[in-house]
């Protein structure tokens, strides 16, 4: 058990119903599809999967953890996983835990996951890359007190919006080794321009305060703007196939990374989607080689 915590319990997945109800994925998911994965969860012998509520701005925030399930006091790296979308819309799932936490976890990682304030139970409003920045700041925090962390490494892998926590908070002085952004929103002028449902719905929501505010809000969100900033090495995977974040988001990312000096690689993979379905095993172990790079 971590202590601080608010709440540690064995994770239950969500009913497919509910997921479905609140549109948690892109398009429902089918009930075979569901089931098959609930029985590989519930067969897990190696990986042990909690819910986890902790204390971010005096609000209760919501998340999950993935431990090893034989793990040992102070031998373990710590990956703090940023998920995409905003509201329930991508909200931490069975989905999530089996392909972005499991995995790791089954390689000696303790994994921890937030799904920032105002989602699946949590308090507050989430403001897309505002103050619930906080909330992955503050998992680090109590995601270290877990008697198994290592002391030492701590790694930071973020998805989509995800992608976008994840450099905001490296800017925000996040201690960790090394960082990975898949299919990561870099720019969020050039999203709102190639898709205005998102700017109508998600962006005018959580980050326009006013016609003012636009401008500034924007680019406090986007890397590209001040990437030089940053001093941390960082691994970017993205297909070139994305429809929902374009590709040349990451591609004008590296190049900036790269006229600062800033170590960085780039990975993209041919005919691959927002998701990285095709080639989803291969950007965990690209994944787990650039983490192992930077282990102390």
């Amino acid at each position: 058990m971590i202590p601080h915590l608010i709440t540690q319990e064995p994770f239950v997945p969500h009913t497919l119903e509910h997921l479905n109800k609140v549109h948690a994925f892109p398009s429902p998911l089918p009930p075979q599809a569901y089931s098959k994965m609930l029985e590989s969860y519930q067969a897990l012998g190696d990986v042990k999967v909690w819910r986890i509520a902790y204390d971010s701005d005096h609000l209760t925030v919501t998340g999950l953890l993935a431990e090893p399930e034989n793990w040992s006091r102070g031998a373990h790296p710590l990956v703090i996983y940023n998920r995409g979308g905003s509201r329930e819309f991508g909200k931490l799932t069975l989905l999530s835990a089996m392909r972005s936490m499991v995995p790791y976890a089954q390689k000696g990682y303790l994994v921890a996951a937030s799904n920032y304030r105002g989602t699946d139970g949590g308090d507050g409003v989430e403001e897309f890359g505002g103050n619930d920045v906080n909330d992955v700041l503050r998992l680090i925090e109590r995601a270290s007190e877990h008697p198994g962390f290592d002391g030492r490494n701590v790694y930071m892998i973020g998805h989509s919006r995800g992608a976008m926590m994840t450099y905001l908070a490296l800017r925000r002085g996040a201690p960790v080794n090394a960082a990975v952004g898949l299919a990561g929103m870099a720019d969020l002028f050039q999203t709102a321009q190639e898709r205005p449902d998102i700017e109508e719905h998600v962006f005018h929501r959580l980050i326009v305060k006013n016609d003012k505010s636009r401008e500034e809000e924007y680019k406090n969100r986007s890397v590209v703007y001040w990437a030089g900033e940053l001093t941390v090495p960082i691994q970017l995977h993205h297909g070139d196939a994305d429809n929902r974040v374009h590709v040349n988001q990451s591609q004008k990312l590296a190049d900036i990374l790269k006229q600062h000096g800033i170590t960085h690689e780039l990975l993209v993979w041919p005919g691959d989607n927002h998701a990285l379905l095709r080639n989803w095993d291969k950007v965990i172990h690209h994944t787990l080689d650039w983490m192992e790079r930077f282990r102390k």
